[in-house]
């Protein structure tokens, strides 16, 4: 029988993710404007429905104000999510874990749409957040991780690692656009010129593809996951390293450790299923011995 999935690194990713969007929803705010000050989108709802002059509304100050405190109430929805998925198994309320724990899956999907909406419809965008927002999920899904079918989670989590690095993979060689921060990135930590950037910022970008794919054949799935685990916890600390500066050291601190935070997760689940392949394939060689 094979090996429950190390839990405890699960609700570890959980629990950095949401520590880490409440520290920059506190402290840098979210998109929620994207589409709160959407005239497009909103002015039916706020004009046909409130009765209330778009210009009114878009211009007001408690507007304003509502978007802040709003943010605000998500950084400490996050904060108590944060800690609730920290403790997972040992609280056994589980109707107030799902209310509390559904409703911040709620705002870091909104968060996703906003995002989209900020940068111009781009659905990538969204499908980035993946491993973000499907750990949550499987907690919600599963309030007794003890119970839960490995196969299945083992599935759920490959997927969630493929949604997350194809639409890097689509970014980094340039099928979409190249985002201008990935070449920055790469010039402040590598020292290469622009073009050298692109060129190696489109390799990395096929094998992000690659190992999308890789990562489901069992005799290389190890060696693809490895890669994935490898390249997750690298771009996630690249966000610190290219924008640290040792005269503004705590500024610096401030100003990046979340966004490491936050994607550390792009690293640890395929880190979870990296610990639990040696096994699978052991018991599926057996499998193939027995059968013969």
């Amino acid at each position: 029988m094979l090996r429950p999935f190390p839990t405890k690194l699960l609700v570890l990713c959980a629990f950095l993710i949401f520590i880490a969007r409440a520290y920059q929803f506190y402290f840098f705010g979210a998109p929620f404007r994207a589409i709160f000050w959407d005239e497009s989108l909103l002015s039916p709802i706020v004009e046909g429905v409130f009765n209330y002059n778009w210009y009114d509304y878009a211009t007001s100050q408690t507007t304003n104000i509502w978007i802040v405190k709003l943010t605000k109430s998500c950084s400490v929805l996050f904060l108590i999510s944060g800690c609730l998925c920290l403790f997972w198994e040992n609280i056994k309320w589980i109707r107030l874990k799902k209310i509390i724990l559904g409703t911040s899956i709620f705002f870091l999907v909104f968060l996703g749409i906003c995002m989209v909406k900020d940068k111009n419809y781009d659905i990538l965008q969204f499908f980035e957040l993946s491993i973000q927002i499907i750990v949550p999920l499987i907690l919600y899904l599963h309030p007794d991780l003890s119970k839960i079918n490995p196969n299945t989670l083992e599935l759920w989590l490959k997927i969630s690692i493929v949604l997350t690095f194809v639409p890097h993979g689509l970014f980094a060689m340039g099928l979409i656009y190249v985002p201008g921060h990935f070449i920055d990135m790469t010039i402040k930590i590598i020292g290469f010129t622009e073009t050298q950037s692109l060129h190696f910022l489109y390799l990395v970008g096929f094998l992000d593809l690659l190992i999308s794919v890789l990562i489901f054949i069992p005799k290389i799935a190890k060696y693809a996951v490895g890669y994935a685990m490898f390249w997750g916890f690298l771009t996630a600390f690249a966000r610190l390293v290219s924008g640290f500066n040792a005269d503004f050291f705590w500024p610096s601190i401030h100003n990046y450790t979340y966004l490491v935070v936050f994607r550390l997760p792009h690293g640890l689940i395929p880190l979870i299923i990296y610990l639990r392949l040696p096994q699978t394939q052991i018991l599926t060689k057996k499998s193939v011995l027995h059968d013969n």
